[in-house]
């Protein structure tokens, strides 16, 4: 009887990441939209189980029946993207597997419902309100210092983000969002979600969250809870795109540079107290946070690993794979990665994107991959592909990122635009 992990969601690009690595131990549940795609014919078909990831009743049926016909009895249950972690948490109760539990995933999927219980619990975190006007909008902005930060309910990190600190602002990013929100309706980050607080479901696509601004510098970190007690994976530190819409993350550093008096306890602390209020006993998490007066103050968690390009860059500075951690630690075979020893802001990884829209007819980073100090490059573009800048899509334009070992001294925001510079990259606008 063959045994696996079941991983569920996650796109084409990912799943075939995920294969070449450690394809005899995974089974994937994807959407049957990918069912022809190419980036998959390569993958054995016992591997994929192709269902409609929005009807949840239906891929859990789906999934019973394929694991039951193909006597595969899998170990654990793991999930990458935020916009499945709803279904992994049911198909691990159903599946009798481990996995955190919906309910609690649920109340984490709000970011407004997040910070309300943080509040309730004394975990550090932003004042925040959901908002479906302007009107309403304003009024946040009057109470709350005049100082605040738009995003949309559900989606991603980065998307659709606002830094208002005048009326134009504000009035400018309600706009924006009224526009936007209705169109991503059809984007799996956007779908309805279960309201914590009763039976109904949350439309994120008709309103969003106001919250206050919290000026400081950001990081993130994956950890795990296990046995009431928080094991931290990896950290890294924060660079943003100044140049970009608020919210774009220009570079990550790790380790990071923490300002002076931090103390990682209180970080461990505040992480188990967050994570137990959201209702979670057991997990690996990923978790945003900015630093103020030394003390952390959380923005987002999400019971699944960092992705971006942070596991390429733990990887390079350390030879640590989190996402292989991961996979252990769902099947039961978790053990606390050694600590870190090197210097803080020894390693990064520089995000590259695209200048313009349109269609790439070149990218080619022959004269990057040359310079001593990179130690990989990844496209996530080709020649063909086509770019789409923000506001409407924010994650189709980046090129790539590349991970470089930085010596001291190096000012990463110039190093950034100097790589930037020897990429050789042509854009047929309006094609």
């Amino acid at each position: 009887m063959s045994r696996s992990v079941l991983i569920v969601g996650t796109t084409p690009d990912y799943v075939a990441k995920l294969y070449a690595r450690y394809s005899k131990s995974l089974c994937f549940l994807t959407d049957r939209r990918f069912q022809e795609d190419p980036l998959l014919n390569h993958l054995p078909p016992s591997s994929l189980i192709f269902t409609p990831l929005q009807d949840p009743e239906a891929a859990c049926r789906k999934t019973r029946d394929v694991l039951k016909a193909g006597r595969m009895t899998p170990e654990g249950i793991a999930c990458f993207d935020c916009d499945s972690l709803l279904l992994a948490g049911r198909l691990g109760s159903e599946l009798g597997l481990r996995f955190p539990p919906w309910e609690a995933i649920a109340r984490g999927r709000s970011k407004c419902e997040t910070k309300k219980i943080w509040s309730a619990h004394g975990v550090a975190s932003s004042l925040a309100s959901i908002a479906s006007s302007l009107r309403e909008t304003l009024s946040f902005f009057m109470t709350h210092g005049r100082n605040i930060v738009l995003k949309p309910l559900a989606g991603s990190g980065s998307e659709l983000l606002f830094h208002c600190k005048d009326e134009p602002t504000v009035s400018k990013a309600v706009t924006i969002l009224e526009k936007e929100l209705p169109k991503r309706k059809g984007n799996p980050l956007f779908r309805p979600f279960p309201n914590p607080a009763g039976d109904s479901l949350i439309e994120p696509c008709g309103c969003w969250v106001a919250e206050e601004f919290i000026s400081g510098p950001e990081f993130s970190c994956d950890f795990v809870l296990q046995d009431e007690e928080i094991f931290l994976i990896r950290e890294t530190g924060k660079i943003k795109a100044t140049d970009k819409p608020f919210g774009s993350v220009l570079a990550y550093t790790f380790p990071p540079l923490y300002p002076a008096g931090f103390q990682k306890r209180t970080l461990k602390a505040m992480l188990k107290k967050a994570t137990k209020s959201l209702g979670f006993d057991w997990g690996y998490f990923m978790v945003d946070y900015i630093l103020t007066q030394g003390k952390p103050i959380l923005i987002e968690l999400t019971p699944r690993p960092g992705g971006d390009s942070i596991p390429e860059l733990v990887s390079a500075a350390t030879g640590l794979d989190t996402l292989a951690l991961y996979l252990d630690f769902v099947q039961g075979r978790f053990r606390e990665p050694e600590e870190i020893t090197m210097p803080p802001g020894s390693f990064a990884s520089l995000n590259f994107f695209a200048p313009r829209e349109g269609r790439i007819e070149v990218l080619d980073g022959t004269r990057v991959r040359a310079c001593p100090h990179v130690k990989r490059l990844f496209f996530k573009k080709k020649a063909g592909d086509r770019v789409i800048l923000p506001p409407k899509d924010y994650d189709n334009r980046l090129l790539g990122y590349c991970i470089i070992e930085v010596k001291p001294g190096l000012d990463l925001i110039h190093e950034t635009r100097r790589l930037e510079q020897m990429l050789e990259v042509g854009i047929e606008e309006n094609a």
